[in-house]
């Protein structure tokens, strides 16, 4: 039992010296900016596509461009999880044909592949959008509860929390407990989100397992 309690213990705080939690951070990071420009991208292509599709020479090209960008764009992501995930996530995208564009435009057009790298790549804005306000904010709780005892009576500081305010160090050196415990639970939040969104880019784009 003792074994198992002492097991349980070391797996929960070396969360904080595992490099490869960090990886993970540092994809769900990525998961913002990344999502922005794909979102810019891409669905400022699509929406200029379709307001060009009465001039079917402009219109359908530009909307074709935005699959064929999109499929580019998810072999980036694949790289990506491969190299901060260790993931198996892999994407074959639709490749020209003997340099026939007329082909290429409509291979691309009816693979099925193009159109779920595309929501793949525009949900990453959602996704990212979440995980960059989840960390700010968790990463900001945890460092304002850990360093407590350094900044509780500073001036202009105040820790008051309704029905607790901190106005001894006794009580501002227990918060600071309560921050590293967020800081824990916050990375191992960071693990499971990370191996998640790794399922999620695995069933949208595949898997090198299934290829």
């Amino acid at each position: 039992m003792t074994t198992t309690v002492s097991t349980a213990l070391r797996r929960f705080v070396g969360v904080a010296v595992d490099p490869q939690t960090y990886r993970n951070v540092t994809y769900l990071l990525l998961a913002f900016p990344l999502g922005v420009l794909y979102f810019t991208v891409l669905w400022g292509g699509g929406v200029a596509g379709v307001a060009l599709l009465p001039l079917f020479l402009l219109g359908v090209p530009i909307l074709v461009g935005v699959l064929a960008v999109a499929a580019q764009l998810a072999t980036l992501e694949t790289r990506l999880a491969h190299g901060l995930l260790d993931s198996d996530v892999g994407y074959e995208r639709p490749e020209p044909s003997d340099g026939d564009v007329v082909e290429y435009m409509k291979g691309i057009a009816t693979d099925i592949r193009s159109y779920s790298a595309l929501g793949y790549l525009l949900s990453k804005f959602l996704i990212g959008t979440v995980a960059f306000t989840l960390l700010t904010t968790a990463a900001v709780l945890s460092v304002a509860l850990t360093f407590a005892p350094v900044l509780y009576d500073v001036p202009g500081v105040h820790y008051d929390f309704g029905v607790l305010t901190v106005e001894s160090f006794p009580v501002a050196l227990g918060l600071s407990g309560v921050g590293v415990l967020v800081a824990l639970l916050s990375l191992h939040a960071c693990n499971l989100a990370a191996r998640a969104l790794d399922e999620y880019a695995k069933l949208m784009l595949g898997s090198e397992r299934a290829n």
